[in-house]
């Protein structure tokens, strides 16, 4: 047992003092080449004497405890707000204005269509008084049934219309042809088997509407 321990020793020796001789032979290189130098063999040395530097302290957050500080804040958010505030006011402005003009325009484009209306009711009566005016002479020549056979195509407004036109004892005539002529009985004085109770003659209308006043 005493053997062993003493050759382990000295194989430890051994191994000791090699690795010794191969450390001091690397330094001797790295001094030839010029790679360590003195400086940096002290800087080296100085390093692992002195302690790591102690990792800067995080900055701490100012209170906002002041009194002009939350003033300040304040001050801020009122200015914002009157901002949006202004800004709200000037959108409903314009939307006001524009509905202001969207209104004027739709009371013009109603005043338009009356008064085209108008001017296309006022063609139309001129025209009819002309046609009125260039037929009635006409008709007034014609003998009474005649005079039935040109109308009744016509509604029963424009028929009495034409029969106000003529002389009045020429519309009379026509008047009697209407009640009384056996040639317009099909047309004016008969009604249709279907008809409900109550139904008016074509006569009966025509003579009606005449005694109407104009």
């Amino acid at each position: 047992m005493g053997n062993f321990l003493r050759g382990l020793l000295k194989a430890y020796a051994a191994l000791a003092a090699g690795l010794l001789s191969l450390l001091v032979l690397t330094a001797l290189v790295l001094f030839w080449t010029g790679a360590l130098t003195g400086g940096r063999v002290q800087a080296a040395l100085q390093a692992l004497r002195s302690e790591p530097p102690a990792p800067p302290a995080p900055a701490e957050k100012k209170p906002l405890d002041s009194a002009a500080e939350r003033e300040q804040i304040l001050g801020k958010r009122a200015q914002e707000l009157q901002k949006l505030e202004e800004r709200t006011v000037a959108r409903l402005s314009l939307i006001k204005a524009e509905q202001e003009t969207l209104e004027r325009k739709r009371l013009e484009a109603v005043a338009a269509t009356g008064e085209a209306k108008k001017a296309r009711e006022e063609y139309a009566q001129t025209k009819n008084d002309a046609e009125l005016d260039a037929n009635v002479p006409i008709l007034s020549r014609m003998e009474a049934p005649g005079i039935v056979s040109v109308l009744k195509a016509w509604d029963d407004a424009r028929f009495v219309r034409y029969l106000r036109a003529m002389r009045p004892a020429k519309a009379a005539e026509v008047l009697e042809a209407l009640r009384l002529d056996p040639q317009l009985e099909e047309e004016f004085r008969k009604l249709p088997s279907d008809a409900p109770p109550g139904t008016k003659t074509r006569a009966e209308r025509l003579s009606e509407e005449f005694k109407k006043a104009p």
